[in-house]
């Protein structure tokens, strides 16, 4: 028999083991991370459900800071919060549920709220710009509803107000 064959039949067969392995192992880490979302997610969701037990089964934003200025909504009550958007209109959160861009959000259709703070640097582009702005990201329940996302570079807001209302909504990083 051959050498040369011998040694390309083993790294052959090396070589398919080493990617029925690498595959094996993507799959595993992916599964992971989907599991550690999920995780994180139904803790954000039972600390939003025992706000709402605190409120009679409504989502309230629960609201200790200063309340912006502004007239009550007939349907979402009091008026707390308001990022200006750059080019006009607003983002208006209310006690009961906001309204953005014409659109009108219970909160009780909201599943979850995860704001992500971006970072310093905008880059050069418009892509890099999107990537890392800062937004407040609203999860609308149902599959066909639009995930709603509010951006540093669209509306005008301050870190701590955008953690103020994840954390009024129940919906806390603990």
């Amino acid at each position: 028999m051959d050498p040369y064959l011998i040694l390309g039949l083993v790294f052959g067969i090396f070589g398919i083991i080493l990617v029925v392995v690498l595959t094996i192992v993507a799959i595993l880490f992916i599964i992971g991370l989907l599991q550690g979302w999920k995780r994180g997610s139904k803790r954000r969701q039972a600390n939003a459900e025992a706000q709402r037990q605190r409120h009679g089964g409504r989502t309230v934003l629960e609201w200790p800071w200063p309340r912006a200025d502004g007239t009550p909504d007939p349907e979402f009550g009091e008026l707390l919060e308001e990022f200006p958007k750059k080019g006009g209109g607003s983002a208006r959160f209310y006690e009961t549920g906001l309204v953005l861009d014409g659109k009108r959000v219970p909160y009780d259709t909201i599943s979850d709220v995860f704001f992500d703070e971006g970072h310093e640097e905008r880059g050069k582009d418009l892509k890099e710009a999107i990537q890392n702005s800062a937004v407040l990201w609203l999860y609308r329940k149902g599959g066909f509803h639009r995930t709603l996302g509010i951006r540093d570079f669209v509306y005008g807001f301050h870190h701590a107000d955008c953690e103020h209302i994840r954390d009024g909504l129940g919906f806390r990083d603990e």
